[in-house]
């Protein structure tokens, strides 16, 4: 079956009410930008190990059920939201491989934190961190019911970050949200035993990364200008500021800094942190391309 690589926003449903959530979360999106929305629902059928004729009707059954999910989860995301024409694929793959292809070519991909087949104590299913560190545009990853937020928040690192601050400040300028980049670093000076020249080096070194979330604020607020964009850093723990910055935010933005090999997954540890206990959805900006 070919699967469509659709523009647009493209999110993965299941049937399951974390799945209703991040089609709920993707069909306002799609709303603000104007665009279209595709909805993927993977089922796996190569596990059926029956006789060729039994297996090829649990097959059809288990597609034809498929069918009748994604086409509820059509209808209610079209009775919710009018405006849209939602379009969908049932597709006999891999969940995540199946989100990734319908992905490639989307503005953005949406998930929920784990479906049907996730074990409760688990906060992040394995197909939402898939496809968090494969695919080639920004994933929202959606854990928790949205509420409104009093800004978008951005998490930066580094300058390359100003990547995921230009798409902050578009889902800022979308749903008219001030914007929040907070830059968090750990002090590499730490011989207490001079404590003078360890005050100097880190006041040189608060200067530096003042400096680093200069250069990379000030360009973006010149491109979005209608955007209110508060800058601060935070001399402390990555993770732990962010996931309590994210109690006042609509929306976090975080970068993946590395490409992940083919098998295995690096995330790093801040979005790993962020994607398991944040408050508020998350969205996972790729600052490279399949080329680099």
């Amino acid at each position: 079956m070919d699967i469509r690589s659709p523009a647009g926003v493209v999110v993965g449903v299941d049937g399951s009410a974390h799945a209703t959530l991040a089609a709920d979360w993707a069909a306002q999106e799609a709303e603000r930008r104007g665009c279209g929305l595709h909805l993927v629902y993977a089922v796996n059928t190569g596990t059926i190990t029956l006789s060729p004729r039994s297996g090829a009707a649990v097959t059809d059954l288990i597609l034809k059920n498929a069918q009748a999910v994604l086409d509820e989860a059509l209808a209610l995301v079209g009775a919710a939201h009018p405006t849209l024409r939602p379009t969908g694929d049932v597709v006999p793959r891999d969940a995540a491989a199946a989100v990734l292809t319908a992905a490639e070519h989307a503005e953005l991909a949406v998930v929920g934190t784990r479906g049907h087949g996730g074990f409760a104590s688990l906060l992040l299913g394995s197909v939402s961190l898939r496809v968090c560190a494969h695919a080639i545009c920004p994933v929202v990853v959606v854990r928790v019911a949205p509420e409104q937020g009093k800004h978008v928040l951005v998490a930066i690192r580094e300058e390359r970050d100003a990547v995921a601050l230009r798409f902050g400040a578009r889902q800022a300028e979308l749903a008219g949200l001030p914007l929040r980049a907070l830059h968090t670093w750990s002090p590499v000076v730490a011989d207490v035993t001079h404590a003078a020249p360890m005050l100097d080096e880190l006041g040189e070194e608060a200067k530096l990364h003042a400096q680093l979330l200069s250069r990379t604020v000030d360009p973006v607020r010149e491109e979005f200008p209608e955007v209110a964009i508060e800058a601060e850093d935070y001399s402390g723990p990555t993770a732990a500021t962010l996931v309590e910055a994210s109690k006042e935010a609509a929306l976090l933005v975080i970068a993946r800094h590395e490409p992940a090999p083919h098998f295995g997954l690096r995330l790093g540890t801040a979005v790993h942190a962020v994607l398991h206990h944040a408050h508020c959805p998350v969205a996972v900006v790729p600052l490279f391309t399949p080329s680099a």
